[in-house]
């Protein structure tokens, strides 16, 4: 078997991506150079809010930037005070905190045409708000389409040659409403059925985590067996699912296609790294125009397609604000979307001969399990737990038994 990377993995996380790009854009370099309002600094406050008409799809997440061994990086900020608040209603709900990121109750959904804000209270009592925004009308999704193509993405491999990697392009059809102009933002998340549950390099998984393993000189068979074969791979203990995210912001204006049946909209790509099936389940976002020109802005910016002749630091501030300091740039934004759902199941059983090449390119290599007779220490491991994470689940995806056979 194959281990698993998961692909381009990360670089979407809703808390991942705009830290990452504030440390990209601050160090980005303008075709046209201006002088900078400010300097990238410690504890700058970065603010990541987002609240939908769907239910688990509202989040915030609050970083600083810090100086770590030379390098500025962001970290969450713990023990805040986060809320929504209804401007139409004056309610007020309250968020949780989760493994840094503030949630509020799994029911928790609002309705277009609602008006609502975000209030953030730092542990130190700094506050910090967001201009009301009010949830646009839904847009649904009518279908979602995987196209196979030969390529569509490319790795340098390990060999530093650029090679290119097959997959299914991820498109999707929709009505734009004729009567209002709106602005477009895409997401998806692929669900794959994996069997391997944990890999162990240089190292066995014993009690709950990998180990190293130190033979005495007496046992010199079982050493030099073991530096020869130390990286091995456990099976689920239960149905696991991996979760993958797509990497790019993918915005869409509706400026010359009002009104029209967009079709084959491409929004990503899955590369071809599996034969297993893969479940894709798209959100489709109707964000305001404010929201479209802050993503457009990082979008160019990440993808250094914009001569951005304002300082850099301006891509990076949305709708946030100090109501008690006007002049602190408060980075991020708070977004107010209405959600679409749509999902696809897509298998892949046909393209097996394809698998090889591209988990060639990626430096994927075969690494067996334990096995019956082999001299570690007991007892011999086979599998391990499949771990709750945002990358991995043990909850089947809904709409995955309408489709799978095994």
């Amino acid at each position: 078997m194959y281990t698993k990377i998961v692909f381009l993995k990360n670089i979407f996380c809703k808390v991942i991506i705009l830290p990452c790009l504030l440390i990209i854009i601050l160090f980005q370099k303008c075709i046209d150079p201006v002088t900078p309002e400010f300097e990238f600094s410690e504890e700058l406050v970065f603010i990541d809010g987002f609240i939908t008409t769907k239910t688990k799809g509202s989040y915030v997440s609050v970083r600083e930037s810090k100086l770590e061994y030379g390098l500025y990086v962001t970290t969450p900020i713990s023990g805040c005070e986060v809320s929504f608040i209804n401007k139409n209603q004056n309610r007020i709900i309250s968020l949780y905190e989760i493994e840094g990121v503030y949630l509020p109750d799994n029911n928790f959904k609002i309705n277009p045409g609602e008006k609502w804000e975000l209030n953030v209270v730092l542990p130190n009592g700094e506050n910090y708000s967001s201009i009301p925004e009010i949830a646009p009308s839904i847009v649904n999704v009518n279908s979602v389409n995987a196209i196979f193509n030969e390529k569509v993405t490319s790795v340098i491999s390990l060999s530093g040659v650029e090679r290119d990697i097959s997959g299914h392009k991820i498109l999707v059809d929709f009505d734009d409403p004729i009567d209002e102009k709106n602005y477009y933002l895409h997401r998806f998340k692929v669900y794959e059925k994996t069997v391997t549950c944990k890999t162990c390099t240089d190292g066995v998984y014993r009690n709950g985590e990998c180990l190293v393993l130190d033979f005495p000189p007496y046992q010199r068979f079982q050493r030099a067996y073991y530096l020869a074969n130390r990286d091995f791979t456990y099976g689920c203990e239960v149905p696991c699912w991996d979760i993958n995210y797509n990497d790019e912001t993918k915005i869409f204006s509706d400026e010359f296609t009002n009104g029209l049946n967009v079709k084959l909209y491409e929004i990503g790509n899955v590369p071809l790294i599996s034969d297993n099936p893969f479940f894709v389940t798209v959100q489709q976002f109707n964000i305001t125009k404010s929201a479209f020109n802050y993503y457009k802005t990082l979008k160019d910016v990440s993808e250094n397609t914009s001569s951005l002749n304002a300082p850099l630091p301006t891509a990076l501030i949305g709708n946030l604000f100090n109501p008690n300091n006007i002049e602190e740039f408060v980075l991020g934004r708070f977004t107010v979307a209405s959600e679409s759902n749509s999902s696809l199941f897509q298998n892949r059983k046909d393209l097996r001969d394809k698998v090889n090449n591209n988990a060639s390119a990626y430096g994927i290599k075969k690494i067996d399990p334990e096995i019956y007779g082999m001299p570690l220490p007991e007892p011999l491991t086979y599998f391990a737990p499949c771990e709750e994470t945002r990358f991995r689940t043990a909850i089947e995806p809904q709409g995955w038994s309408n489709y799978s056979q095994d």
